[in-house]
């Protein structure tokens, strides 16, 4: 209601009541026949403003009580408290005391409502067919199922068919339901031709033949939709998003077009975040126990980085669908987000439990062993999350590098060996777990295997820096081939001009030969780029250099 009577001027005190409750009945009809938002917004006005100018008029009382009450802006009571106060300025109003029996019926209060249905009959004589009609209705709808009343069918029949049979004397229902005839003979004509149009091909020509309807027949939200439809089968989305947008404005519990205008901000304006989040809640307000609804959202307020409402939303949707191990999974990455590690842990688990999906259920696993390890130092449990990681996907080599990780970190260089081979064996071209594996084959004194591991680690990524770095100690400590391993550091420094730990390790290397200058500089610089990367004891460093020149 707001703005309205004012952006009509409304307010001048000079304007004629009958004008006013014309505009309003004539809003009411189109609002009756086009059902938009708009049309209900000034019938409202208009019945709010016969009320202001004359304060008696009945009709406005009891006709903006249904108004609002259909809005939802008004209960039951004050819906009847306004009818009452219509029939106390006009007693013998059929149409006042027919609004008054239908509120009644709302209300549960059947006997009432049948009271004044027949004072509305009898007031308005012949013209009583849409009275008696409800009547029939209201006492049909009361007949015990189970144990009729035989009196009382005959009685609802009786009003039913009286009521259908004096439609033709009821000049406003007449009236209404020739300008509804007329009103959709014209969008009927409107959505052929445009349909022609589009099927043609002529776009522009559709496009302004649903212009021209929306303004004439006032169904905007009917036209501007068809036009949004052509913007998008000819991918002009921008121009969707807009009509759709119009469209919404209008009449904001279509949640189709909701559903519509979020696919087009999803597939093609994936960036519009806050437009996104509007349209999916409204979603969420138009239909509250659409779990998927709440899912998308909480996903939504993640990528703007609002993680409490993207909790409260995935929440949601794991109430509503209790059986979905998606949505447990992604409401765990949440609270892991806000270090709700326990909370985490328990959705994670309810996610493994359902498991919907061996290969998707693996990668859970480990996210569960993950926390287990790095957060609760739990590596018991880390390790038979990881395991289980592994069981139900075996190709899951991400989930046998972190296992042999963790037996490698316990010193358990057998059953860590053991696990990075399983991770080779199912991602041969994996530079990372050749390099753990040349590790722990290094420490096990397997000087030939670590070589070979390390080699296909560079074969595998020859710009992998750490890789240069451990075969170049690997053939300085093991094999005792000191230029060769010098070639490795220097490959790795290429590679990594910061690599304090290389420098480190030519220093070392240089240090078996004669150039003490070349040495020193290693260290220096080892020393100097380790107060940046802390890799190396600093002390170690200091005395390497020490030691070096020490008479």
């Amino acid at each position: 209601m707001k703005g309205m009577v004012e952006e009509r001027g409304l307010l001048n005190p000079e304007i004629n009541i009958e004008n006013i409750l014309k505009l309003a009945k004539e809003s009411h009809e189109n609002y009756l026949v086009r059902a938009t938002d708009k049309d209900l917004e000034k019938a409202i006005d208009y019945y709010i403003e016969a009320i202001n100018i004359d304060p008696s008029v009945s009709e406005a009382y009891y006709k903006l009580a249904g108004l609002l009450w259909e809005k939802g802006q008004i209960d039951i009571d004050s819906a009847l408290a306004q009818c009452e106060k219509a029939i106390e300025l006009e007693p013998n109003s059929c149409t006042g005391r027919l609004y008054y029996a239908y509120f009644l019926k709302a209300a549960g209060k059947f006997a009432e409502a049948e009271t004044q249905f027949k004072k509305s009959i009898k007031l308005a004589g012949i013209a009583s067919s849409k009275p008696r009609i409800a009547l029939g209705h209201t006492i049909l709808q009361q007949l015990d199922k189970t144990s009729s009343d035989l009196q009382k069918m005959i009685s609802g029949v009786y009003y039913l068919v009286t009521g259908y049979s004096l439609a033709p004397f009821d000049l406003s229902h007449i009236r209404f339901f020739w300008k509804s005839l007329f009103d959709e003979i014209s969008v009927i004509n409107y959505k052929i031709n445009g349909a022609i149009c589009k099927k043609l091909k002529k776009y522009d020509k559709a496009e302004e033949i649903y212009q021209n309807a929306a303004e004439h027949t006032g169904k905007i939200d009917l036209f501007y939709t068809k036009i949004g439809n052509i913007a998008v089968e000819t991918g002009k989305y921008g121009q969707a998003v807009e009509y759709y947008k119009n469209v919404l404005r209008l009449s904001p519990n279509n949640a189709t077009l909701w559903a519509k205008l979020a696919n087009i901000l999803q597939k093609h304006y994936n960036n519009q975040i806050d437009d996104l989040i509007d349209c999916y809640l409204h979603l969420a307000e138009l239909d509250t126990t659409n779990p998927r609804v709440y899912y998308e959202l909480g996903h939504l307020y993640l990528r703007n980085d609002d993680k409490y409402n993207a909790i409260s939303s995935f929440k949601k949707s794991t109430e509503l669908d209790p059986e979905n191990a998606f949505y447990h999974n992604s409401l765990a990455y949440t609270l892991v987000q806000v270090e709700d590690f326990e909370g985490a842990i328990l959705e994670y688990q309810k996610a493994i439990q359902i498991n919907p999906d061996n290969e998707w259920t693996s990668v859970v696993c480990q996210a569960l062993a993950a926390i287990y390890q790095q957060v609760k130092n739990n590596i018991d449990a880390a390790i038979v999350s990881y395991q289980s990681s592994v069981v139900l996907d075996p190709n899951n080599t991400d989930a046998y590098i972190a296992l042999g990780e963790i037996y490698h970190d316990q010193e358990d260089l057998n059953a860590a060996i053991d696990a990075y081979c399983q991770a080779v064996k199912r991602n041969a071209s994996s530079p990372r777990v050749y390099c753990n594996l040349g590790l722990a084959l290094w420490e096990k004194d397997y000087i030939e295997e670590s070589v070979i591991a390390y080699q296909k680690a560079i074969d595998a990524d020859q710009t992998y820096d750490i890789a240069y770095n451990n075969l170049g100690v690997v053939y300085l400590d093991g094999v005792n081939d000191i230029d060769e391993a010098i070639r490795l550091f220097d490959e790795a420094i290429q590679l990594n001009p910061n690599y304090a730990l290389a420098y480190y390790n030519k220093g070392r290397a240089l240090e078996q030969t004669t150039n003490k200058t070349a040495t020193a500089e290693c260290y220096q610089m080892a020393l100097d780029l380790n107060k940046f990367t802390q890799e190396i004891d600093e002390e170690d460093i200091e005395k390497k250099l020490f030691n070096l020149f020490k008479v």
